[in-house]
């Protein structure tokens, strides 16, 4: 008997996990989709705010911001963990 109550359990938290494992990835889709939206709007902004021989200087600028950050965040979260 008290094995069963332990497959159950067992399987009751598989469960918990597999779902939050996939509530995880809906959310990294929501924020992918999120992100790609503010990167193309801050472009619009840019070129909307800044005189335009000046436009793709500045949207060079943050490309180059981006791609800074991204290092960053692989840097630290992925190589270091290694």
């Amino acid at each position: 008997m008290e094995e069963n109550e332990t497959v159950k359990k067992k399987g009751h938290t598989d469960n918990v996990r597999l779902f939050k494992t996939g509530l995880i990835l809906i959310m990294l889709l929501i924020l992918l989709v999120a992100s790609f939206g503010f990167y193309l709007g801050m472009h619009d902004a840019i070129y909307d705010l800044f005189d335009y021989r000046y436009t793709n200087l500045i949207g060079s600028i943050f490309d180059l911001a981006i791609i800074a950050a991204i290092l960053y965040v692989v840097r630290e979260f992925y190589i270091k963990k290694q």
